[in-house]
Formats: C-alpha cells, structure tokens, sequence
C-alpha cells in the first residue's frame, strides 16, 4: 500500500490518527527541541498558511474563558504540534494538512457559509467546530477529535497551562509528600 499524500486523505489515515492523537493525549509533557535539517534552518511540518489555520482552530478547542489562562500564541502549543507531527509515520499524519484546508473552508463547503473560518467570529468558529464535532459524516466527526486530542497535547504540555487542569508537574523525588 503506498503512503497517504496530503491531497489523498483515507477513512484509514484519519482513523490512525484519531488513535495515535488519543493515545498522545495522554502524554504530560513533550521535550519541544527544534528540529534542524542539515543547513540548519528549521524543518516544520506545517506551512505558515497552516500554521495560522492550526493557530486559530487551538484557539477555540482550548478557549476556557479564564484570565490567568495564556493565549495560545503566547506558548509554544504550535511547535508541539508541529513537532509532533514532524515524528508521526506520513500515513498518519499526511492528511493533517488537507485536513486543515479543510476546515478553513468547511463553512462554505458544508454549512454553505460564504467566509473561510478564519474570517468568522468566535463564536461563528465555535459553531463551525460544534458542526464537524456532531455532522452526521463519520470521518467529519473523526477528524474534529483528531484536531481536538492535538489542540489538547500541544496546549496543555505547556507548563504555564498546568495550573488551568489542577496539575502540579512531574513527580521529582527531591520533592516532600502531599500531606
């Protein structure tokens, strides 16, 4: 079987990557090391147009409403996820970026909208999300969790996050007992 390319998205590379981000999502903290090709520059899995697509949609997957939560674009959730996906086998993460194009213009394709998520409000983006979460297309459905387990990985590996879900960081042993 040959590998997945972005403009060939499968039932199977969404479902393997709805239960590789799952099983992800249950990592506490990812070491984010810049990866470096052999001139030097920076290898990204993403484009900046993607990027910035991801950005937006992390947003609102992970927007709580609370002050003392940082912005997405103030900690380095992008670059998990980037990195991330840099290390997933291509069958699996292949279809990441169709899927974002996707999603960019989901509102005109399926709720016949004439503006790109982008462009909506928050709360147009939460109803735009909330209709790939519960459409009646399974794969639909597949690839809103698929963004929302890496919205979750890359956002709350930062530790500036930890506070928001009642985590105090790893165990050390330097460390006393809770009482």
């Amino acid at each position: 079987m040959t590998s997945a390319s972005p403009l060939h998205a499968t039932r199977r590379g969404f479902l393997r990557l709805a239960a590789t981000s799952a099983a992800l999502a249950a990592v506490a903290r990812l070491p984010v090391a810049s990866a470096l090709s052999a001139n030097g520059s920076e290898t990204v899995f993403f484009s900046a147009y993607e990027r910035e697509i991801l950005t937006r949609v992390v947003e609102r997957m992970v927007a709580t409403g609370a002050a003392e939560a940082p912005a997405v674009r103030e900690t380095r959730t992008i670059e998990v996820i980037d990195r991330l996906c840099l290390g997933l086998d291509p069958e699996v993460s292949g279809v990441l970026p169709t899927l974002l194009r996707l999603v960019e213009w989901g509102p005109v394709l399926f709720e016949f909208t004439f503006t790109r998520f982008s462009k909506m409000s928050d709360a147009e983006k939460d109803a735009s999300l909330r209709a790939w979460m519960t459409s009646r297309i399974g794969l639909r459905r597949r690839a809103f969790y698929a963004l929302r387990n890496l919205s979750y990985l890359g956002y709350y590996s930062q530790e500036a996050t930890w506070a928001l879900i009642g985590y105090r960081g790893p165990f050390r042993l330097d460390e006393e007992a809770p009482a």
